[in-house]
Protein backbone atom coordinates (compact mmCIF):
# COMPACT_ATOMS: atom_id res chain seq x y z
CA UNK A 1 0.00 0.00 0.00
CA UNK A 2 1.02 3.88 -0.63
CA UNK A 3 2.13 5.73 2.67
CA UNK A 4 0.33 8.42 2.69
CA UNK A 5 2.30 11.65 2.73
CA UNK A 6 1.85 13.70 5.55
CA UNK A 7 0.58 17.38 4.38
CA UNK A 8 2.94 19.89 4.96
CA UNK A 9 2.17 22.63 7.27
CA UNK A 10 2.08 26.40 6.16
CA UNK A 11 5.00 28.29 7.55
CA UNK A 12 3.52 29.95 10.30
CA UNK A 13 3.23 34.08 9.59
CA UNK A 14 3.76 36.38 12.43
CA UNK A 15 2.24 39.32 12.21
CA UNK A 16 3.36 42.21 14.69
CA UNK A 17 0.31 44.35 16.49
CA UNK A 18 2.53 45.78 19.36
CA UNK A 19 1.31 49.27 18.00
CA UNK A 20 -2.30 48.83 16.33
CA UNK A 21 -5.21 49.01 18.77
CA UNK A 22 -7.96 48.13 16.04
CA UNK A 23 -9.63 44.74 17.33
CA UNK A 24 -11.00 44.03 13.41
CA UNK A 25 -7.18 43.56 12.37
CA UNK A 26 -6.76 40.91 14.73
CA UNK A 27 -10.30 39.04 14.02
CA UNK A 28 -8.70 39.08 10.37
CA UNK A 29 -5.53 37.62 11.30
CA UNK A 30 -7.08 35.11 13.66
CA UNK A 31 -9.09 33.91 10.82
CA UNK A 32 -5.88 33.72 8.56
CA UNK A 33 -4.55 31.39 10.88
CA UNK A 34 -1.50 34.00 11.49
CA UNK A 35 0.31 34.40 15.11
CA UNK A 36 0.15 37.45 17.14
CA UNK A 37 3.84 38.82 18.11
CA UNK A 38 5.10 42.05 19.65
CA UNK A 39 8.33 43.61 18.49
CA UNK A 40 10.81 41.46 19.85
CA UNK A 41 9.63 38.52 18.14
CA UNK A 42 10.49 37.53 14.42
CA UNK A 43 7.43 39.05 12.47
CA UNK A 44 6.56 38.64 8.69
CA UNK A 45 4.29 41.80 8.58
CA UNK A 46 4.27 44.71 10.73
CA UNK A 47 0.97 46.69 11.09
CA UNK A 48 0.52 49.63 13.13
CA UNK A 49 -1.49 52.77 13.49
CA UNK A 50 1.37 55.25 13.47
CA UNK A 51 3.80 56.17 10.68
CA UNK A 52 7.21 54.39 10.21
CA UNK A 53 10.72 56.11 10.51
CA UNK A 54 13.62 55.85 7.89
CA UNK A 55 15.45 53.78 10.53
CA UNK A 56 12.68 51.06 11.00
CA UNK A 57 12.39 50.45 6.93
CA UNK A 58 16.28 50.59 6.93
CA UNK A 59 16.51 47.01 8.79
CA UNK A 60 13.62 45.50 7.21
CA UNK A 61 14.42 42.27 6.20
CA UNK A 62 13.64 40.30 2.82
CA UNK A 63 10.91 38.13 4.49
CA UNK A 64 9.33 40.92 6.10
CA UNK A 65 6.79 43.78 5.53
CA UNK A 66 5.35 46.73 6.85
CA UNK A 67 1.94 48.81 6.56
CA UNK A 68 3.83 52.33 5.79
CA UNK A 69 5.84 53.81 3.72
CA UNK A 70 8.29 57.01 5.29
CA UNK A 71 7.53 60.27 3.13
CA UNK A 72 3.52 59.42 3.06
CA UNK A 73 2.92 62.38 5.57
CA UNK A 74 3.50 64.59 2.49
CA UNK A 75 -0.22 64.27 1.95
CA UNK A 76 -1.41 62.83 5.12
CA UNK A 77 -0.60 66.23 7.02
CA UNK A 78 -2.66 69.36 6.01
CA UNK A 79 -0.08 72.05 5.26
CA UNK A 80 2.41 69.49 3.48
CA UNK A 81 -0.54 68.51 1.28
CA UNK A 82 -1.76 72.18 0.94
CA UNK A 83 2.51 72.91 -0.19
CA UNK A 84 2.63 69.59 -2.65
CA UNK A 85 -0.86 70.67 -4.17
CA UNK A 86 0.60 73.85 -4.73
CA UNK A 87 3.66 73.14 -6.01
CA UNK A 88 2.33 70.55 -8.90
CA UNK A 89 -0.38 73.51 -9.72
CA UNK A 90 2.13 75.67 -10.57
CA UNK A 91 4.12 73.05 -12.95
CA UNK A 92 0.16 71.66 -13.94
CA UNK A 93 -2.31 74.64 -14.10
CA UNK A 94 -5.46 72.76 -14.99
CA UNK A 95 -4.55 69.07 -13.27
CA UNK A 96 -4.51 70.05 -9.55
CA UNK A 97 -8.09 72.05 -9.35
CA UNK A 98 -9.77 69.41 -6.87
CA UNK A 99 -8.49 70.98 -3.38
CA UNK A 100 -9.99 73.73 -2.19
CA UNK A 101 -7.98 77.00 -2.15
CA UNK A 102 -5.66 76.84 1.35
CA UNK A 103 -3.07 78.85 3.12
CA UNK A 104 -0.27 77.45 5.59
CA UNK A 105 -0.53 79.58 8.43
CA UNK A 106 1.10 81.37 9.80
CA UNK A 107 3.46 82.08 7.12
CA UNK A 108 0.85 82.69 4.59
CA UNK A 109 -1.32 85.04 7.20
CA UNK A 110 -0.97 87.97 5.05
CA UNK A 111 -2.56 86.49 1.55
CA UNK A 112 -5.26 84.94 3.74
CA UNK A 113 -6.50 87.81 5.45
CA UNK A 114 -6.30 89.70 2.41
CA UNK A 115 -9.05 87.28 1.34
CA UNK A 116 -11.86 89.02 3.56
CA UNK A 117 -11.50 92.50 1.76
CA UNK A 118 -13.60 91.81 -1.02
CA UNK A 119 -17.58 92.90 -0.75
CA UNK A 120 -17.92 89.01 -1.44
CA UNK A 121 -18.42 86.83 1.51
CA UNK A 122 -16.16 83.87 2.05
CA UNK A 123 -16.26 81.24 4.20
CA UNK A 124 -12.37 79.44 5.42
CA UNK A 125 -12.48 76.27 7.41
CA UNK A 126 -9.56 76.54 9.52
CA UNK A 127 -7.66 73.18 10.68
CA UNK A 128 -4.74 72.15 13.21
CA UNK A 129 -2.16 70.46 10.71
CA UNK A 130 -1.88 67.42 12.82
CA UNK A 131 -5.65 67.16 13.43
CA UNK A 132 -8.52 64.38 13.13
CA UNK A 133 -11.98 63.89 14.10
CA UNK A 134 -12.74 67.27 14.21
CA UNK A 135 -11.10 68.72 16.72
CA UNK A 136 -9.97 72.24 16.67
CA UNK A 137 -11.92 72.98 13.70
CA UNK A 138 -13.12 76.52 13.36
CA UNK A 139 -15.51 78.16 10.83
CA UNK A 140 -14.50 81.77 10.04
CA UNK A 141 -15.90 84.67 7.75
CA UNK A 142 -13.64 87.86 8.35
CA UNK A 143 -10.32 89.02 9.38
CA UNK A 144 -11.00 89.65 13.18
CA UNK A 145 -12.35 86.27 13.22
CA UNK A 146 -9.69 84.53 11.69
CA UNK A 147 -6.75 86.39 14.01
CA UNK A 148 -9.11 85.63 17.03
CA UNK A 149 -9.44 81.86 16.30
CA UNK A 150 -5.52 81.68 15.19
CA UNK A 151 -5.01 83.30 18.84
CA UNK A 152 -6.92 80.46 20.58
CA UNK A 153 -5.77 77.83 18.88
CA UNK A 154 -2.82 75.69 20.77
CA UNK A 155 -0.62 74.64 17.86
CA UNK A 156 0.83 77.25 15.49
CA UNK A 157 0.76 74.13 12.71
CA UNK A 158 -2.60 75.49 11.04
CA UNK A 159 -3.92 75.38 7.40
CA UNK A 160 -7.19 77.58 6.17
CA UNK A 161 -8.86 75.96 3.40
CA UNK A 162 -11.70 77.30 1.44
CA UNK A 163 -15.26 76.34 2.93
CA UNK A 164 -17.59 74.29 0.31
CA UNK A 165 -20.34 76.26 0.61
CA UNK A 166 -22.55 74.67 -2.12
CA UNK A 167 -22.13 71.16 -1.41
CA UNK A 168 -23.91 68.35 -2.65
CA UNK A 169 -26.98 67.49 -0.04
CA UNK A 170 -29.11 64.14 0.40
CA UNK A 171 -32.31 64.79 2.51
CA UNK A 172 -30.81 68.31 3.16
CA UNK A 173 -27.93 67.03 4.86
CA UNK A 174 -24.34 67.04 3.76
CA UNK A 175 -22.00 64.35 3.60
CA UNK A 176 -18.29 63.37 2.64
CA UNK A 177 -17.16 60.11 1.40
CA UNK A 178 -13.71 58.20 3.08
CA UNK A 179 -12.60 56.30 0.23
CA UNK A 180 -10.07 53.27 0.90
CA UNK A 181 -6.36 53.63 -1.59
CA UNK A 182 -4.01 50.74 -1.42
CA UNK A 183 -0.37 51.58 -2.78
CA UNK A 184 1.43 48.40 -2.54
CA UNK A 185 4.90 49.68 -4.06
CA UNK A 186 6.00 53.62 -4.89
CA UNK A 187 8.86 52.19 -7.38
CA UNK A 188 7.18 51.22 -9.44
CA UNK A 189 4.21 52.84 -8.34
CA UNK A 190 1.00 50.69 -8.06
CA UNK A 191 -2.53 52.08 -6.68
CA UNK A 192 -5.42 50.35 -6.01
CA UNK A 193 -9.18 52.14 -5.11
CA UNK A 194 -11.83 49.83 -3.32
CA UNK A 195 -14.91 49.63 -4.43
CA UNK A 196 -17.00 50.24 -0.90
CA UNK A 197 -16.47 52.52 1.61
CA UNK A 198 -18.35 55.05 3.97
CA UNK A 199 -20.70 58.61 3.59
CA UNK A 200 -20.59 59.90 6.84
CA UNK A 201 -23.80 62.70 7.37
CA UNK A 202 -23.88 65.68 9.05
CA UNK A 203 -26.73 65.34 11.59
CA UNK A 204 -28.44 68.49 11.40
CA UNK A 205 -30.25 70.23 7.67
CA UNK A 206 -27.63 72.06 6.19
CA UNK A 207 -27.81 76.20 5.44
CA UNK A 208 -25.20 78.24 3.47
CA UNK A 209 -22.72 79.61 6.63
CA UNK A 210 -23.72 82.78 8.27
CA UNK A 211 -22.52 84.54 11.37
CA UNK A 212 -25.01 83.08 13.54
CA UNK A 213 -24.64 79.34 12.43
CA UNK A 214 -20.46 79.52 12.35
CA UNK A 215 -20.13 77.60 15.10
CA UNK A 216 -23.00 74.67 14.78
CA UNK A 217 -20.81 71.83 13.99
CA UNK A 218 -22.94 69.14 13.60
CA UNK A 219 -24.18 71.09 10.69
CA UNK A 220 -21.37 72.03 9.11
CA UNK A 221 -18.80 68.74 9.58
CA UNK A 222 -19.39 65.45 8.51
CA UNK A 223 -16.90 63.71 11.28
CA UNK A 224 -18.37 60.33 12.86
CA UNK A 225 -16.39 61.37 16.00
CA UNK A 226 -18.74 64.53 16.24
CA UNK A 227 -21.71 63.72 14.62
CA UNK A 228 -22.71 60.57 17.14
CA UNK A 229 -22.70 62.51 20.15
CA UNK A 230 -25.50 64.40 18.48
CA UNK A 231 -29.33 63.14 19.87
CA UNK A 232 -30.03 63.34 15.66
CA UNK A 233 -27.47 60.48 14.93
CA UNK A 234 -28.98 57.77 13.64
CA UNK A 235 -27.17 54.05 14.23
CA UNK A 236 -27.26 51.27 11.65
CA UNK A 237 -28.52 48.60 13.21
CA UNK A 238 -27.68 45.95 10.26
CA UNK A 239 -24.84 45.67 8.09
CA UNK A 240 -27.53 45.38 5.52
CA UNK A 241 -28.64 49.20 5.90
CA UNK A 242 -26.38 50.74 3.81
CA UNK A 243 -28.23 53.66 3.46
CA UNK A 244 -29.88 54.22 6.21
CA UNK A 245 -28.61 56.46 8.94
CA UNK A 246 -26.09 58.37 9.55
CA UNK A 247 -23.32 56.02 8.19
CA UNK A 248 -24.43 54.97 4.42
CA UNK A 249 -21.83 52.26 2.44
CA UNK A 250 -20.61 53.44 -0.85
CA UNK A 251 -22.30 50.79 -2.53
CA UNK A 252 -25.46 52.25 -0.73
CA UNK A 253 -24.79 55.77 -1.51
CA UNK A 254 -23.60 54.69 -5.48
CA UNK A 255 -27.24 53.23 -5.60
CA UNK A 256 -29.14 56.06 -4.17
CA UNK A 257 -28.08 58.44 -6.55
CA UNK A 258 -28.20 56.45 -9.69
CA UNK A 259 -31.54 56.32 -8.89
CA UNK A 260 -31.80 60.27 -8.26
CA UNK A 261 -30.59 60.07 -12.02
CA UNK A 262 -27.29 61.02 -11.08
CA UNK A 263 -23.81 59.82 -13.11
CA UNK A 264 -22.00 58.51 -10.17
CA UNK A 265 -19.81 55.99 -11.97
CA UNK A 266 -18.47 59.59 -14.05
CA UNK A 267 -17.86 61.14 -10.77
CA UNK A 268 -16.56 58.10 -9.16
CA UNK A 269 -13.84 57.74 -12.58
CA UNK A 270 -13.07 61.52 -11.34
CA UNK A 271 -12.22 60.43 -7.64
CA UNK A 272 -9.62 58.13 -9.06
CA UNK A 273 -8.08 60.47 -11.26
CA UNK A 274 -7.37 62.64 -8.33
CA UNK A 275 -6.77 59.69 -5.94
CA UNK A 276 -3.82 58.89 -8.76
CA UNK A 277 -2.53 62.69 -9.35
CA UNK A 278 -2.32 63.20 -5.44
CA UNK A 279 -0.20 60.15 -5.10
CA UNK A 280 1.77 61.27 -8.13
CA UNK A 281 2.57 64.32 -6.39
CA UNK A 282 4.78 62.88 -3.65
CA UNK A 283 6.13 59.74 -5.62
CA UNK A 284 9.59 61.09 -6.24
CA UNK A 285 10.17 61.28 -2.56
CA UNK A 286 8.50 58.14 -1.31
CA UNK A 287 11.05 56.77 -3.88
CA UNK A 288 13.54 58.31 -2.41
CA UNK A 289 13.20 57.26 1.01
CA UNK A 290 12.38 54.12 0.17
CA UNK A 291 15.41 52.81 -2.45
CA UNK A 292 17.68 54.82 -0.71
CA UNK A 293 17.59 52.61 2.48
CA UNK A 294 17.14 49.33 1.14
CA UNK A 295 19.65 47.03 -1.24
CA UNK A 296 19.29 47.34 -4.75
CA UNK A 297 18.11 44.00 -5.49
CA UNK A 298 14.85 44.67 -3.21
CA UNK A 299 11.57 44.17 -5.34
CA UNK A 300 10.26 46.98 -4.60
CA UNK A 301 7.40 45.31 -2.18
CA UNK A 302 8.23 45.99 1.23
CA UNK A 303 6.22 48.44 2.31
CA UNK A 304 2.53 49.22 1.56
CA UNK A 305 0.43 52.00 2.53
CA UNK A 306 -3.82 52.11 3.16
CA UNK A 307 -5.17 55.17 2.90
CA UNK A 308 -8.13 56.63 3.84
CA UNK A 309 -9.11 59.48 1.45
CA UNK A 310 -12.09 62.13 2.66
CA UNK A 311 -13.66 63.50 -0.28
CA UNK A 312 -17.03 65.68 -0.72
CA UNK A 313 -19.18 66.53 -3.41
CA UNK A 314 -20.12 69.96 -4.58
CA UNK A 315 -23.90 70.87 -6.21
CA UNK A 316 -22.41 70.13 -9.73
CA UNK A 317 -21.23 66.43 -8.07
CA UNK A 318 -17.59 68.10 -8.56
CA UNK A 319 -15.47 65.90 -6.26
CA UNK A 320 -13.04 67.78 -4.09
CA UNK A 321 -10.08 66.55 -2.03
CA UNK A 322 -10.66 67.39 1.90
CA UNK A 323 -7.90 65.51 3.12
CA UNK A 324 -5.79 62.23 3.49
CA UNK A 325 -5.54 60.27 6.66
CA UNK A 326 -2.57 57.50 6.84
CA UNK A 327 -3.96 55.39 9.53
CA UNK A 328 -7.65 55.52 8.96
CA UNK A 329 -9.92 55.15 11.69
CA UNK A 330 -10.73 51.09 12.10
CA UNK A 331 -13.14 51.20 14.82
CA UNK A 332 -16.12 49.24 14.25
CA UNK A 333 -19.20 49.89 16.71
CA UNK A 334 -21.61 49.65 14.34
CA UNK A 335 -22.49 46.23 12.38
CA UNK A 336 -22.02 47.88 8.73
CA UNK A 337 -18.85 49.40 10.20
CA UNK A 338 -17.63 45.46 10.98
CA UNK A 339 -18.61 44.28 7.48
CA UNK A 340 -16.70 46.79 5.60
CA UNK A 341 -13.49 46.89 7.37
CA UNK A 342 -13.30 43.54 8.16
CA UNK A 343 -13.64 42.75 4.02
CA UNK A 344 -11.57 45.61 3.43
CA UNK A 345 -8.61 44.46 5.97
CA UNK A 346 -8.77 40.67 4.25
CA UNK A 347 -8.95 42.07 0.43
CA UNK A 348 -5.95 43.79 1.48
CA UNK A 349 -3.81 41.19 3.39
CA UNK A 350 -4.72 39.14 0.47
CA UNK A 351 -3.60 41.41 -2.44
CA UNK A 352 -0.22 42.92 -0.72
CA UNK A 353 0.84 38.92 -1.24
CA UNK A 354 2.11 37.37 2.24
CA UNK A 355 3.40 33.70 0.34
CA UNK A 356 4.26 31.35 3.00
CA UNK A 357 6.09 29.70 0.48
CA UNK A 358 8.58 32.31 -0.45
CA UNK A 359 8.97 33.82 3.12
CA UNK A 360 10.10 29.29 3.78
CA UNK A 361 12.29 29.48 0.67
CA UNK A 362 13.93 32.82 1.98
CA UNK A 363 14.41 32.04 5.52
CA UNK A 364 16.36 28.81 4.32
CA UNK A 365 18.30 31.09 2.24
CA UNK A 366 19.06 33.38 5.46
CA UNK A 367 20.05 29.89 7.39
CA UNK A 368 22.59 29.19 4.54
CA UNK A 369 24.34 32.35 4.43
CA UNK A 370 24.70 32.11 8.11
CA UNK A 371 26.32 28.87 7.97
CA UNK A 372 28.42 30.07 5.57
CA UNK A 373 29.51 33.04 7.17
CA UNK A 374 29.86 30.70 10.35
CA UNK A 375 32.24 28.14 8.89
CA UNK A 376 34.59 30.90 6.92
CA UNK A 377 32.90 29.92 3.34
CA UNK A 378 33.31 32.67 0.99
CA UNK A 379 30.35 31.29 -1.02
CA UNK A 380 27.46 33.33 -0.42
CA UNK A 381 29.78 35.24 2.34
CA UNK A 382 31.42 37.95 -0.43
CA UNK A 383 28.04 39.26 -1.86
CA UNK A 384 28.47 40.57 -5.11
CA UNK A 385 26.35 43.53 -6.12
CA UNK A 386 24.30 42.87 -9.07
CA UNK A 387 24.93 45.57 -12.56
CA UNK A 388 21.93 47.76 -13.69
CA UNK A 389 21.07 44.81 -16.66
CA UNK A 390 20.62 42.32 -13.99
CA UNK A 391 18.47 44.79 -11.76
CA UNK A 392 16.28 45.64 -14.56
CA UNK A 393 16.16 41.79 -15.60
CA UNK A 394 15.00 41.00 -11.96
CA UNK A 395 12.92 43.70 -11.87
CA UNK A 396 10.49 43.25 -14.86
CA UNK A 397 10.41 39.39 -13.66
CA UNK A 398 8.87 40.56 -10.43
CA UNK A 399 6.80 42.97 -12.12
CA UNK A 400 5.30 40.16 -14.36
CA UNK A 401 4.93 37.63 -11.34
CA UNK A 402 3.44 40.40 -9.36
CA UNK A 403 0.56 41.59 -12.26
CA UNK A 404 -0.50 37.86 -12.72
CA UNK A 405 -1.12 37.61 -9.17
CA UNK A 406 -2.72 40.83 -8.61
CA UNK A 407 -5.35 39.83 -11.24
CA UNK A 408 -6.11 36.53 -9.24
CA UNK A 409 -6.24 37.96 -6.12
CA UNK A 410 -7.84 41.81 -6.53
CA UNK A 411 -10.97 41.43 -4.27
CA UNK A 412 -12.68 44.78 -3.76
CA UNK A 413 -10.01 46.28 -5.25
CA UNK A 414 -9.96 48.06 -8.90
CA UNK A 415 -5.73 49.62 -9.86
CA UNK A 416 -6.23 52.74 -10.93
CA UNK A 417 -2.21 53.06 -11.27
CA UNK A 418 -0.91 51.78 -13.86
CA UNK A 419 -4.40 52.23 -16.05
CA UNK A 420 -5.65 49.98 -18.73
CA UNK A 421 -5.37 52.88 -21.07
CA UNK A 422 -2.54 53.75 -22.83
CA UNK A 423 -3.10 57.28 -23.39
CA UNK A 424 -4.37 58.38 -20.06
CA UNK A 425 -1.19 56.00 -18.31
CA UNK A 426 1.10 58.25 -20.65
CA UNK A 427 -0.82 61.49 -19.06
CA UNK A 428 -0.09 60.32 -15.75
CA UNK A 429 3.89 59.44 -16.18
CA UNK A 430 4.22 63.18 -18.02
CA UNK A 431 2.88 64.38 -14.65
CA UNK A 432 5.41 61.95 -12.93
CA UNK A 433 8.47 62.92 -15.07
CA UNK A 434 6.98 66.84 -13.71
CA UNK A 435 7.04 66.17 -10.23
CA UNK A 436 10.25 64.14 -10.31
CA UNK A 437 12.04 67.07 -11.78
CA UNK A 438 10.42 69.22 -9.39
CA UNK A 439 11.89 66.92 -6.47
CA UNK A 440 15.73 66.78 -8.27
CA UNK A 441 15.54 70.66 -8.66
CA UNK A 442 14.38 71.10 -4.81
CA UNK A 443 16.43 68.14 -3.66
CA UNK A 444 19.95 70.38 -1.98
CA UNK A 445 17.47 72.54 0.26
CA UNK A 446 16.13 68.82 1.68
Amino acid sequence: PKVKRKKRKPYPISLNLSNCKYEVIRMVQKKLGWKEVGDDDDWQVYWTDTSVSIERIMRLKRTQKINHFTGMLEICRKKSLAKNMLKMSKLFADEFKFIPKSFILPAEAPEFLAQFSSKKKKTFIIKPDGGCQGKGIVLVQAAEQAMKALEELVTENVVAQRYLAKPYLIEGRKFDMRIYVLVVSCDPLRIFIYDEGLARFATEVYQAPTEDNLDDVYMHLTNYALNKHNENFVFNESAEDGSDGSKWSLSGLREWMSAAGEDFEEAWRRIEDLTVKTLISIQPILQHNYRSVLPPENDGFSCFELLGLDVMFDNKLKPWLIEVNHSPSFTVDTPLDLAIKEELISDTIELVGIDPRVIKKLKAEERECSRNRLFGNSKGFEKVPPTDEELSTMREAVLKQREKYEDKHLGGYTRIYPPEDRELLAHYNALIEGAQKAFRESFPSK
